[in-house]
């Protein structure tokens, strides 16, 4: 019993400590299997807390026909702890471009699986610096800076987001900010 506490100790503290030193999630298998003397952790079930191969896409020809300039924009803020505003509203098969502004004296993470997951990131800059990835569970905003995507809208719904450092459902580490994007059905879809 005492073992069994001290390797779920370990296994958490790496964890934690593997999620909140990159944007991209390893699975829970990937992080045990470079755990050196806990044998048969190997033989767990791949857990993917995010799959990379899980975001929407769009074809890169009707990308390249987007005028980034004249796109409507979303501008939030975040100042003491609360994103302004706390709903946005877009349409479905929209580009946009969505701008996250942080006046904090802390950085902020905007976390919303579900949004960066239907939504067809197609490129996001935090404080004028190009990320690598933009099949993301979160994005950090540095104190006094912004983050901008550049995306579409690819599926209607509804997705909530909050400021909270680890991704991961069921656990409660908000810091307190949250809201809700919507997502308008196409018209032309809406009735079929």
């Amino acid at each position: 019993m005492v073992k069994n506490r001290r390797i779920l100790s370990i296994l958490v503290a790496l964890m934690a400590f593997g999620l909140g030193a990159c944007e991209s999630v390893p699975s829970l298998t990937q992080l045990m299997s470079q755990l050196p003397g806990l044998p048969g952790l190997k033989a767990l079930p791949n857990f993917h807390l995010f799959d990379e191969q899980s975001c929407a896409k769009v074809d890169d020809k009707d990308v390249t026909r987007v005028n980034w300039t004249r796109v409507p924009e979303i501008n939030m803020r975040v100042r003491s702890g609360e994103f302004e505003p706390m709903i946005i509203q877009m349409k479905q098969g929209w580009p946009y471009v969505f701008r996250i502004r942080n006046r904090d004296d802390k950085p902020r993470t905007f976390t919303s699986r579900e949004f960066f997951t239907n939504m067809a990131m197609i490129r996001i800059t935090i404080d004028g610096k190009r990320q690598g990835k933009t099949c993301v569970p979160k994005i950090t905003i540095p104190v006094k800076k912004t983050a901008e995507m550049r995306l579409v809208a690819a599926v209607d719904g509804r997705f909530e987001f909050e400021d909270i450092p680890l991704p991961i459902k069921g656990l409660f580490l908000s810091e307190g900010a949250s809201g809700v994007i919507i997502v308008e059905e196409r018209f032309a879809t809406r009735y079929q």
